[in-house]
């Protein structure tokens, strides 16, 4: 079969790509959308030129939607399989590796540790907006958008502690930014520049939000569109990158499944560099406004990510059948003391980085109701060297050094 090849590459092959542009836009297999770009050619945009964004429905695009749904039973079949205590830290920690790697592609640093506690302090902290967020999706509250005032509102809430530290990136039109924005590359030369008024943000996210609420393409193809448009028009200051792939998590969570709605970042974050080709080669002015290699690109790094969790889920779901077997053996404790151990290595093999606070596990414990009666329970199992308290206000306990070297 002759290789589909993109307008760029063509265009360096002597091709006549206006024509090869005409023939693809005017193919039956095409699906021609209402958001309109002005291309990029050297970082600026190409002000007279106009393209509306298209994309061709190849069978390699159908093959990655199936992979994608395949991969999806199987995650599904297994995270059945798992424990209650290891499902709800499970899906935990893939929460917060999403939202890591998401900030690691913006340069954005933050820790698995630093994010945990944004959800166990008591004070608000700089991560707290988007950890929330995040957990949304999860506990499946996350709302339709249907108005440009829903997307600042979002992004208040997620980036409020961040624009608080950094009050420069604060939004100065009705919704949105009003002033022009570059994105530059490491070394400082313009690759992209972001709508240049509030109105003609305003104008292209109205666009894009009735575009988003229409059922008329497949929802893989529209979700990943919805991306790039979105990075385009760039509406703020500071942090579209992270909202983007908030709305996309979000998006995929719906449509998909939950874990492979957080796992996209994890993905992008393995292959930076194809990320932003992605985004600059569907702009570039010779590219003509066609998404079909741009939509194929975030297919191949759904997949990707959702390689990554059927691995874990694998590699984890044999780890916790070893540790159901040598809890077992034990002879020198009881059933609910087993019970108890059995919910800390749980955690322990799905979130080592977020260790129980006492009082948590007692969702997890049915038959014992009080604390003072657990601790009974957790003082035998400290001092039988099965568990270690590593935090005194609030206590905070984990499985021992003796139970890790089994585990790993």
């Amino acid at each position: 079969m002759k290789e589909y090849e993109s307008l760029i590459k063509l265009y360096y092959k002597h091709f006549d790509t206006k024509e090869v542009y005409r023939s693809r836009i005017e193919s039956p297999s095409a699906y021609v959308t209402d958001l309109e770009i002005s291309p990029i050619l050297r970082g600026e945009r190409v002000k007279d030129i106009k393209f509306p964004l298209f994309y061709v429905s190849l069978v390699e695009l159908s093959l990655l939607e199936q992979n994608i749904f395949y991969n999806s039973k199987e995650i599904i079949s297994l995270s059945s399989k798992l424990p209650k205590t290891a499902n709800i830290a499970c899906i935990r920690d893939i929460m917060m590796n999403e939202i890591e790697k998401s900030n690691g592609i913006e340069g954005v640093h933050s820790t698995k540790k630093e994010l945990y506690e944004s959800i166990n302090s008591e004070k608000a902290t700089r991560f707290y907006g988007i950890v929330n967020k995040y957990i949304q999706i999860i506990e499946e509250k996350t709302k339709k958008i249907e108005t440009p005032k829903e997307i600042r509102d979002l992004y208040d809430e997620i980036f409020k502690k961040d624009i608080l530290e950094n009050p420069e990136n604060q939004l100065d039109g009705i919704l949105f930014r009003k002033d022009r924005i570059h994105v530059s590359d490491s070394k400082n030369s313009t690759i992209h520049t972001g709508d240049s008024s509030e109105e003609m943000i305003l104008d292209h996210i109205n666009n894009l939000i009735e575009f988003m609420n229409k059922n008329d393409l497949p929802s893989l193809i529209k979700g990943a569109i919805v991306h790039y448009y979105f990075e385009y028009i760039h509406p703020f200051y500071d942090g579209n990158g992270r909202f983007g792939r908030y709305l996309f998590s979000m998006y995929l969570a719906r449509k998909i499944d939950i874990y492979t709605g957080l796992s996209l970042s994890y993905a992008i974050f393995e292959n930076k560099k194809k990320y932003s080709d992605l985004f600059l080669n569907t702009s570039n002015v010779k590219n003509y406004g066609e998404v079909t290699f741009f939509i194929k690109g975030m297919l191949e790094f759904i997949i990707k990510g959702q390689e990554s969790i059927i691995e874990m889920l694998n590699d984890k779901i044999l780890k916790l059948t070893y540790a159901e077997s040598y809890i077992d053996k034990l002879k020198d404790i009881g059933l609910e003391e087993k019970n108890i151990l059995y919910v800390y290595i749980q955690n322990y093999i799905f979130a080592k980085d977020n260790p129980l606070k006492d009082k948590e596990l007692l969702n997890y414990t049915s038959n014992i109701n009080s604390l003072p009666t657990l601790r009974r329970y957790l003082k035998e199992l400290t001092d039988l060297d099965y568990i270690t308290m590593v935090s005194k206000k609030p206590i905070i306990r984990t499985v021992s050094n003796k139970v890790k070297e089994i585990l790993y």
